[in-house]
């Protein structure tokens, strides 16, 4: 049986050392456009850090978040989308690659989150060129 608290608490906790550079928040739908339907009440389990607002985005423009799903923890991370060419990837966090930007888990790989945080890292560098960094 999975253990999705710990993932997610660990993914959490690597995630926080950027919230000097970026509004945190529990509520993921604070990452959509102002005319997207917004939800009251946000999720416990999730954890969101929104970039420097936009036109498109006046909440913020999403950087990255973990949210716990049903079978696994999702971590989103936005600037894969900025990168001018594809980030280097392993084959092993390749296979937790859902979609461009999102990587599942359902249990704690200190290798993989490793290289999940060289490439957080690597997307904060790219906001803070981008001038997306909310402090």
């Amino acid at each position: 049986m999975p253990d999705l608290p710990a993932v997610y608490a660990e993914l959490r906790r690597r995630l926080s050392v950027h919230e000097d550079a970026f509004l945190v928040s529990d509520n993921l739908t604070d990452a959509n456009t102002a005319a997207s339907r917004k939800v009251d009440e946000p999720s416990p389990d999730t954890y969101v850090l929104l970039g420097a607002p936009t036109d498109r985005y006046p909440d913020g423009q999403l950087f990255a978040s973990v949210r716990i799903g049903k079978r696994y923890v999702s971590y989103h991370l936005m600037s894969v989308y900025m990168s001018p060419e594809e980030p280097s990837i392993s084959p092993e966090l390749t296979r937790r690659r859902q979609g461009k930007s999102c990587f599942n888990f359902t249990r704690v790989d200190d290798a993989l989150f490793d290289e999940l945080a060289d490439l957080t890292d690597h997307g904060r560098d790219l906001y803070e060129a981008e001038g997306l960094l909310r402090r």
